[in-house]
């Protein structure tokens, strides 16, 4: 798109805002589609503030290619330096101020600093979403400041929406400030039963939204693992529900039962001098119900005798031959993975979010080379690397736990069932028989229908 408003004379530079994954093999789509020589762009890695900053100031470089965060903190750091303020400051006073005069903001501040682009483009763009009841992100503010001054943008994302219809709303006002920015109002005519109103919202999207999916061919088995818990998950869930229980009853009665609150959450008291446990007993009973649910989800996810863990060994020896991708949200569980597969003599590779972009295109090339032979033959990780990858030499991918969106899931398949896969793929869930892994089952295939629901061709 940016070439072709180019060529047209239409469009003079572009800032193209990615994953860091997506920065990093950015150069190498770029030489193979582009003519030799004729563009000038800016897509590496790990650069410094001062070469970032560069980029965007060089008149010669036709297009920046940068990531979310680097770009928001480099139009904060610029814009506090300009106001002589802290950029935590500047970035409470955007929050603030309508998106007409934040806009307006960034417009004036560009033109001081000498960047100046007509075009761009935001990739995974759903990190940019705004939804009703939730305050906007600075990352969403920052973007949609410059975004809005462009007169060429494309928001790309393979899942425009995550949670509800509201954040549809903010994906069209940012297409059209004008004609969507009244929430209320989008919200009384699509909010209260977005599914029945297919047809009269496609035909409002269709002004700006274009929806299809091109499908990889990849012919694809979709497995769910049922697994009965063990008894030691049994026994820790157990004793969390007895926790959980007693501080309730300890808050409900006026009174601060320590040794309770220290079982539910032990991490929060570590270190602590016991002279404040019982202030922190008293956080704890108020917050009992939160974090006995992300308890329990560890226990299920993560506890070391968790059967997710055998069916993963087992499921990958079934498989010996065929390169495969693991993924799952918790590092304990990745920790106690790359252990017992490595024991097994698998060559096992790792990516979670304390690698940096650089590293994680490396350790993407030894399960994906783009030349020679593959020298890692699982790939675990976290969600730092469920979106944006290429990992088409996988044949089956295996998700331990249950994400919290139909996002996160699709985008984790999508590693593998992708354009460019030339084998059958299996993609295998694994649930293990518990009330708590039942809901998020179900909550998950009900968001599956709005997103399906974005993903019909127009």
């Amino acid at each position: 798109a940016f070439s072709h408003l180019h060529e047209t004379g239409k469009a003079k530079r572009g800032l193209f805002l990615v994953p860091s994954i997506v920065q990093g093999q950015f150069g190498g789509e770029a030489l193979r589609f582009l003519e030799p020589g004729k563009f000038k762009w800016n897509a590496n890695p790990g650069q410094s503030r001062e070469e970032r900053i560069a980029a965007y100031k060089d008149p010669d470089t036709h297009f920046v290619v940068m990531t979310h965060q680097s770009f928001r903190d480099d139009l904060l750091y610029l814009g506090a330096q300009r106001e002589g303020i802290a950029e935590a400051d500047l970035s409470a006073k955007l929050a603030g101020l309508s998106a007409q005069e934040r806009a307006a903001w960034s417009k004036e501040l560009m033109a001081k600093e000498g960047i100046g682009f007509d075009f761009s483009a935001v990739d995974e763009a759903h990190d940019t979403v705004n939804r009703a009841g939730k305050e906007n992100s600075s990352l969403a503010n920052a973007i949609d400041s410059v975004t809005d001054n462009s007169e060429y943008h494309i928001y790309a994302s393979g899942d425009p929406v995550k949670n509800d219809s509201s954040e549809l709303q903010d994906v069209m006002a940012k297409m059209d400030r004008d004609r969507y920015g009244d929430r209320d109002a989008f919200m009384r005519k699509y909010g209260p039963d977005t599914l029945s109103s297919r047809q009269a919202l496609k035909r409002e999207m269709a002004r700006h939204i274009i929806s299809n999916v091109i499908d990889s061919g990849a012919s694809k088995q979709r497995h769910t693992l049922k697994l009965a818990p063990s008894e030691e998950q049994q026994k820790a869930l157990r004793e969390l529900d007895k926790s959980a229980a007693r501080c309730k009853l300890a808050r409900m009665a006026g009174q601060i039962d320590v040794e309770a609150a220290r079982r539910l959450s032990p991490g929060l008291f570590e270190g602590v001098p016991e002279q404040e446990h019982e202030k922190i007993a008293g956080a704890v009973q108020q917050s009992a119900s939160i974090i006995r649910e992300s308890a329990q989800k560890r226990i299920l996810d993560a506890h070391p005798t968790s059967p997710k863990f055998d069916a993963v060994v087992q499921g990958i020896k079934q498989r010996a031959g065929k390169p495969g991708v693991v993924f799952a949200h918790r590092r304990e569980a990745i920790s106690v993975l790359e252990k017992r597969l490595s024991a097994e003599g698998l060559r096992v590779v790792t990516i979670t979010g304390s690698d940096s972009a650089a590293e994680k295109d490396k350790k993407r090339l030894l399960f994906n080379p783009e030349t020679g032979e593959r020298q890692a033959d699982v790939l675990l990780a976290s969600d730092a690397a469920a979106v944006g990858m290429n990992l088409q030499s996988g044949h089956y991918l295996m998700q331990v736990d249950i994400p919290d969106t139909a996002k996160a899931h699709g985008q984790r398949n999508a590693r593998i069932d992708r354009l460019g896969q030339k084998n059958d793929i299996e993609l295998i869930d694994m649930q293990i028989d518990h009330p708590s892994e039942t809901r998020a089952r179900e909550r998950l295939l009900k968001k599956y229908d709005l997103r399906e629901f974005m993903l019909d061709p127009m």
